[in-house]
């Protein structure tokens, strides 16, 4: 890790740090530590912090018609904090104590993942690039100053990034979003708070966790129930064993049987709206296969419950089927869980 000057550091093995003023050879640098004193300093009992963006731009404001920021592009040995390989950025601005209305910004990467990164404005639909480059790993870099009134004209941010490791890893997804910047947070109480990535309050905005994005495209894909899928299962269904079931007592009398475990193996994933349709679906199937077939009566069983699907059936036969009287089947057999329709031209 070869050091610059600007360079923010810290103690390797004691308390403290400061900046690097001076390169004093391949190893050494002068060092003007948090008390105000040059040291010179090896180079190995030094830790980077933050390397500032040499631009004028950091120390001028940010405008739309300035040159962009390009951010080293040197990347520097892994150094990985343990079970930290979630990729995890947040964008951070800090109180200029000199002028009121001046904010610093930072990018940080909270991640033992290294990332290629471009931050642009969008304006009339097209990208303004503001910086870019490539941020080590677990480590912040300061992009710009920026004013109030920058802030009120820019809105949002776009960002781009991929992120990497030397060597083998484990590939991630590359990002693209928006961030949004309120400029009412940035004179809210409350926003410039205590953080872990600054030893003065600053405003820190997450604006892309990995895990959170996982859980919720999760979530998003068990939600969705296909009906494609649905159809398949319920043909093999019935090919592998027929709905259909035959009893002799007096005469021959077909019973569908129109309870959902009946009909799909697995109806953990359907929403009740799905589950009345493919019921009341099957009874108009099994009821023109009746027909067909010739028969004198069938019973469908819907079950007691809240009565919806059997309101739905009986609904059905009325409207639509008119010629064929129904009532409840056997009590003694079904309860009052089903409905015996006979099939011959029968009128109400």
């Amino acid at each position: 890790m070869k050091l610059q000057v600007g360079d923010i550091v810290r103690y390797l093995n004691d308390v403290g740090g400061g900046e690097v003023q001076r390169i004093l050879g391949d190893s050494m640098v002068e060092l003007l530590d948090n008390d105000g004193f040059a040291i010179p300093i090896q180079e190995r009992e030094l830790v980077l912090v933050e390397r500032p963006v040499q631009s004028s731009t950091a120390k001028e404001g940010v405008s739309l018609a300035d040159d962009p920021i390009i951010i080293s592009e040197e990347v520097y040995e892994d150094e990985e904090i343990e079970g930290n390989d979630n990729p995890h950025l947040y964008i951070a601005f800090v109180k200029n104590k000199k002028k009121n209305s001046e904010f610093f910004s930072y990018l940080i990467n909270d991640c033992n993942y290294h990332l290629f990164f471009v931050l642009s404005v969008i304006k009339d639909g097209v990208a303004v690039r503001l910086a870019s480059g490539q941020l080590e790993a677990n480590t912040k870099t300061s992009m710009m100053s920026i004013s109030y009134e920058d802030v009120s004209q820019i809105g949002s941010l776009h960002f781009q990034g991929v992120f990497f490791k030397k060597g083998e890893y484990v590939p991630q997804k590359m990002v693209e979003t928006d961030i949004n910047i309120n400029p009412v947070k940035f004179y809210k109480p409350g926003v410039f708070v205590a953080n872990d990535f600054f030893d003065e309050d600053a405003y820190v905005k997450d604006f892309y966790d990995a895990s959170k994005i996982k859980e919720v495209e999760e979530k998003k894909r068990l939600a969705e129930v296909d009906l494609k899928d649905i159809q398949v299962a319920l043909a093999e269904k019935q090919e592998e064993k027929p709905t259909i079931q035959t009893k002799k007592e007096d005469e021959e009398v077909r019973e569908i049987d129109l309870h959902i475990q009946e009909l799909v193996d697995d109806s953990s994933k359907m929403e009740p709206a799905q589950m009345l349709e493919l019921q009341v679906r099957t009874f108009e199937t099994e009821l023109g296969k009746a027909v067909a077939d010739g028969l004198e009566k069938i019973v469908f069983i819907h079950g007691v419950g809240n009565g919806i699907l059997k309101a739905k059936i009986r609904g059905t036969l009325d409207r639509d089927y008119p010629q064929y009287f129904y009532q409840d089947a056997s009590y003694q057999k079904y309860k009052f869980g089903a409905t015996l329709v006979y099939l011959k031209k029968v009128y109400k």
